[in-house]
């Protein structure tokens, strides 16, 4: 992989949690125009490669448009705890070997979501991680 790949080139500004959970994408038919439309929507299930406060790097079986903004709804299996959250689509490679893509997704703040209990969530899966207690992790 090149230096301007993706998947190598570490963009983000806070930590990262290796973490494997299941997610799953709505993602709304071309015309649909908005998530009022359900009868448009289709459900794609992924599973998460990382996380952060504010991002998620997923594998998913479908290509997705750079740039377009989708509901997702991420279930933590360890805990059961579910999440409803808002994300970018800011880049996406096609996995070697392997049929489907990386996707890195960009969070939304918004008050339709549950944003505020996803970041509590990723700063205790910092905690859970064993990170040590000198790293800050104010940023998630």
């Amino acid at each position: 992989m090149s230096v301007n790949d993706p998947i190598d080139n570490n963009q983000r500004s806070e930590l990262r949690v290796p973490h494997n959970e299941t997610l799953y994408v709505e993602i709304y038919g071309v015309g649909a125009g908005t998530p009022d439309d359900a009868l448009s929507a289709t459900l794609c299930a992924s599973e998460t490669v990382d996380v952060s406060a504010n991002g998620l790097q997923v594998k998913i079986k479908d290509a997705m448009q750079s740039g377009t903004i989708h509901r997702l709804g991420v279930i933590r299996e360890k805990t059961g705890e579910r999440f409803v959250l808002m994300g970018e689509v800011k880049w996406q490679k096609r996995l070697p070997g392997q049929a489907g893509f990386m996707t890195g997704l960009l969070l939304y703040e918004s008050d339709e979501t549950s944003i505020a209990e996803w970041k509590r969530a990723v700063a205790d899966m910092l905690s859970d991680d064993g990170f040590p207690d000198g790293v800050d992790k104010t940023c998630c």
